[in-house]
């Protein structure tokens, strides 16, 4: 696996691509395309982005990077353990939670729910529970699933472009020696 930085000159040209394309970057070679600023970090690949904030980010910035990615596809999938009484099993699901399993864990439920990226209550929903988890943590790493190809990353890459400071911060690709 080969690692770069991208270079100030790539990255102008990655931005003016008109076709949505990843400009010098061979698509069946493309591994990840990490992108954010020194609080937030977006890495994204063809199955999976993984988002990692500090705990200086508002609660804007993360619900647009949310809605962002719904409505590049919002078949976009994040799953959460969550303990709770049983009784508050269906307050999750009345905020656009999707129930997928639970269990009794000690003197509490835990419930497994997957959020779906075409509901805007719960995209909005999970933007309040990490800002919410950010109160009490330094930092949180999560993973969405999702369907992304070449030019959705690079369309996620210019609708968040205009955030403080937003970057591509590394670009990685398959070694050419490799299967």
């Amino acid at each position: 696996m080969v690692s770069q930085m991208v270079s100030p000159m790539l990255q102008k040209e990655i931005v003016s691509d008109k076709t949505h394309k990843l400009s010098g970057i061979d698509p069946q070679n493309l591994i990840s395309l990490e992108m954010g600023n020194s609080d937030t970090t977006l890495v994204c690949t063809y199955g999976k982005i993984t988002f990692i904030c500090s705990n200086r980010v508002e609660d804007y910035t993360i619900g647009l990077i949310l809605k962002n990615i719904s409505m590049i596809d919002n078949s976009t999938t994040h799953e959460t353990d969550i303990f709770c009484d049983f009784d508050d099993i269906q307050k999750y699901q009345t905020m656009g939670y999707t129930l997928v399993t639970y269990g009794r864990h000690e003197k509490q439920y835990r419930a497994t729910f997957n959020i779906v990226f075409s509901s805007e209550k719960a995209v909005y929903n999970l933007t309040v529970a990490f800002f919410n988890e950010l109160k009490k943590e330094p930092s949180i790493k999560k993973d969405f699933y999702w369907n992304g190809k070449d030019s959705d990353i690079m369309r996620l890459y210019k609708d968040l472009k205009d955030l403080p400071n937003w970057t591509i911060k590394s670009i990685k690709n398959k070694d050419s020696t490799s299967t």
